[in-house]
C-alpha cells in the first residue's frame, strides 16, 4: 500500500519548484523560501507555528504539515478529521504507537494466523485509536484481534499512555506481556548519539523483546484454552 503523504513537491502533479511564499524553511541550515505553515490545529484549537519548504515538509489530505504532525495524522487516520478528536500539539504518542505496530504487524498477523481454529478471523486496526485501561486513563492503541462468530476470542494491543509517552506496553488478551522505553527514545532523553550500527542493533533487539513476548503469550493463551477479554 503507497504511504498516505508524500513529501512536498513529490506529488505527481506538482511542478518541479515552487515559487516563493515568502516564507523560510524552519528546517536548520535551510534557505528556501518556499515554505508552508504546517496546517495542523489540536483538539485544543492550537495552530503548529512551524512551517517548512518541499524537502523538508509533507502534504497529507491536500494540506501542507510539518513531518511530525503528517506523522501524527497519518497515524490516527479518519480520527483527523475531528477536531475534537486530534492530539495535542506536543503529543507523539499516536505517532510512536504507529511506529511500533507496524514494526510488529507482520510478526503479530502470521502469530494469529497460525493460532486462529476452524470458525475465527483476524481482524487488524490499520489507524490508532483513542481508548481507556482498566483504570479509565487515556491511552493510544492499535490492536489486532482474534474473532469468531460470538465475539472475541484474542485481542493483541500495542499502547502508550498519555501519562506516559515514551512506554511502550504489549498487551496479550487481559495479560501485560511486556513493556519499555524504545532505545533511540532513551538515547534522545539521556542526550546520546551513537552510530549507525549500534542503532539497528538496538532496535533489533527491542522488537525481538517484543515479538518472543508476544509469541509466547499466545502460545500459552492456546495450550491453556483461556479466553482473556480485553478491550
Amino acid at each position: 500500500m503507497p504511504s498516505l503523504f508524500r513529501r512536498r513537491g513529490q506529488e505527481p502533479n506538482s511542478t518541479p519548484k515552487r515559487a516563493s511564499s515568502g516564507i523560510t524553511c524552519g528546517a536548520p541550515g535551510c534557505s528556501n523560501d518556499t515554505a508552508l505553515p504546517c496546517s495542523y490545529r489540536d483538539r485544543r484549537g492550537r495552530m503548529c507555528t512551524v512551517a517548512f519548504c518541499p524537502d523538508h515538509g509533507a502534504t497529507l489530505y491536500g494540506e501542507a504539515y510539518c513531518r511530525r504532525h503528517a506523522s501524527t495524522v497519518q497515524a490516527i487516520g479518519e480520527l483527523a478529521r475531528d477536531p475534537n478528536g486530534r492530539p495535542d500539539l506536543n503529543d507523539r504518542t499516536p505517532s510512536l504507537v504507529n511506529w511500533i505496530a507496524r514494526e510488529l504487524d507482520q510478526h503479530i498477523r502470521a502469530l494469529l494466523a497460525s493460532a486462529a481454529r476452524q470458525g475465527e478471523s483476524i481482524v487488524v486496526d490499520e489507524t490508532v485509536r483513542l481508548s481507556r485501561d482498566s483504570k479509565r486513563n487515556l491511552r493510544w492503541e492499535r490492536s489486532w484481534r482474534l474473532v469468531e462468530s460470538t465475539g472475541l476470542v484474542l485481542k493483541i494491543a500495542v499502547t502508550v499512555s498519555e501519562e506516559d509517552d515514551s512506554l511502550v506496553r504489549i498487551n496479550v488478551g487481559s495479560e501485560l506481556v511486556a513493556d519499555g522505553i524504545p532505545p533511540w527514545i532513551a538515547r534522545r532523553r539521556m542526550g546520546e548519539d551513537v552510530d549507525v550500527a549500534i542503532d539497528v542493533a538496538q532496535r533489533k533487539l527491542f522488537y525481538h523483546y517484543l515479538e518472543e513476548s508476544i509469541a509466547g503469550a499466545v502460545a500459552e493463551f492456546r495450550r491453556g484454552g483461556g479466553r482473556p477479554y480485553a478491550d
